[in-house]
């Protein structure tokens, strides 16, 4: 493969364009232009030997990171670009992992027929394992990238599915081609990683059943640690999977989530579960600089005390959301100014914000700034006058940077610079998010069926 790619050079000439070629044998090599390819590359590496990262903000750029020697930072010219590039590497990658194994075991075969002797033979042994285990390290690397470009390919297809009053079709079909490509990639990837953890079996992924597969490992575990031979780091570097919940976070901590709203129906939504959930994700807005937003909070919290004053009156009456909105609906009580029903509307118009900005930032290609004034317009903008407007405006002015931001959802503030932890934060947000926004519609859809959806603008 080959082709123009931007390279950064520094920070006096910035980007500048330059020749990209991925030859047969792996190796990466760059030149000032196509046409001076003649002149000799300026710059190689060889791919197996390389970290590839994806930028978590920059959808066009991807770095390629040899720890302790060199990088090169790269911006593709279009997405699709990127995604090609991509799966070049990282399938090369792949490859060189089988080549450099292959040539291993090859020279421990050879070691083994001229040396009888057992020390030898477990020194052998062990070499092999050692160069399983770097194996296995290579792989879920090149996992990593590959769940993050998926992670990226779905939000923009959901992105652009959502989009308002009629998604671009084209767009659509060209997002959804990268993502099978990708998909592609990472199952490939995942079935290499499952042979290499099944001992070198020629299954494929998907002719193992997962409890047979589980059975199948678990007693493979029993045996071999039976041995003399110490199998657990091999075993922990097969575990430690981008998806795997690694660290502490506001996320993680939260006693109450939507997750286990979303699955109900908007009459089976407990009301004090309902209202206890919201004030733990009002929290967000703490970290975010409280005192600009005060009036946001205020106001949310204002209506939660509003509807819990509500179910004060008659406790056993007022369970569900449900019951409190369908009460004033039979009494036509639902459009007076401090109801219940106007509390519930706005209230739910605060999580949809906050819902949004999750959505926005969790992709990973936004400020704070940016993934806030984005949620705003999609969802409590056309609903404030100019004056809120401002107030909201200034506000987000005020926000910390994204990585202030990321520290302060954190528990142990230290572990934001470890690298799995941006990958976990982000991908929490996106599934909170996604929950959220489901409750969000439950009970958006109950207003308009009753047509009780009130569209005045405050402010």
């Amino acid at each position: 493969m080959e082709g123009t790619l931007l390279k950064w050079t520094n920070y006096y000439n910035g980007w500048q364009p330059r020749y990209f070629v991925l030859n047969e044998t792996g190796i990466f090599s760059y030149y000032k232009s196509s046409e001076l390819i003649h002149e000799g590359c300026k710059g190689s590496c060889l791919v197996v030997a390389c970290e590839v990262k994806v930028h978590p903000h920059d959808p066009l750029r991807f770095d390629l990171i040899i720890p302790g020697e060199q990088f090169f930072c790269l911006k593709a010219k279009t997405q699709s670009d990127r995604q090609r590039w991509l799966v070049a590497l990282g399938t090369w990658k792949s490859r060189g992992t089988k080549s450099t194994t292959k040539t291993t075991n090859t020279s421990n075969n050879n070691n083994n027929n001229n040396n009888n002797n057992n020390n030898n033979n477990t020194s052998s042994l062990i070499s092999h394992l050692n160069t399983i285990n770097d194996e296995l390290k290579l792989k879920v690397q090149e996992l990593r990238l590959y769940e993050t470009v998926l992670m990226q390919r779905i939000h923009a297809v959901k992105s652009i599915a959502n989009d308002t009053p009629t998604p671009d079709v084209k767009k659509l079909d060209e997002t959804t081609a990268m993502l099978n490509v990708t998909c592609d990639a990472f199952i490939h990837a995942l079935d290499e990683c499952v042979k290499l953890a099944t001992g070198g079996s020629t299954q494929s992924l998907t002719s193992l059943s997962p409890i047979s597969s589980l059975n199948s490992n678990s007693s493979s575990i029993q045996r071999k640690t039976s041995n003399e031979f110490n199998f657990k780091k091999t075993l922990d570097t097969t575990i430690v999977l981008p998806k795997q919940l690694v660290y502490r976070t506001f996320f993680s901590e939260l006693r109450y989530t939507f997750s286990t709203l979303s699955p109900l129906l908007f009459n089976e939504i407990h009301s004090e579960q309902f209202l206890s959930t919201c004030e733990q994700y009002f929290e967000l807005i703490d970290k975010l600089n409280g005192t600009t937003f005060n009036t946001f909070r205020s106001d949310a919290i204002d209506n939660i005390n509003k509807l819990r004053n509500k179910i004060s009156t008659n406790p056993k009456k007022f369970q569900t959301l449900y019951s409190i909105i369908n009460d004033e609906i039979s009494t036509e009580t639902m459009k007076e100014k401090n109801s219940s029903t106007n509390a519930l509307l706005w209230l739910r118009r605060s999580i949809h914000f906050l819902a949004c900005f999750l959505h926005e930032f969790g992709q990973g290609d936004k400020s704070v700034e940016d993934a806030l004034n984005k949620a705003y317009g999609q969802t409590l903008k056309s609903f404030h006058g100019w004056t809120t407007r401002e107030v909201f405006s200034v506000a987000f002015r005020s926000v910390p940077s994204n990585e202030d931001f990321l520290i302060s959802l954190a528990i142990d503030p230290h572990e934001v610079r470890e690298a799995l932890f941006e990958r976990q934060i982000l991908n929490e947000m996106l599934q909170h998010s996604s929950n959220m926004n489901v409750v969000v519609r439950k009970i958006s859809d109950f207003y308009i069926e009753h047509n009780i959806e009130l569209d005045g603008i405050v402010g």
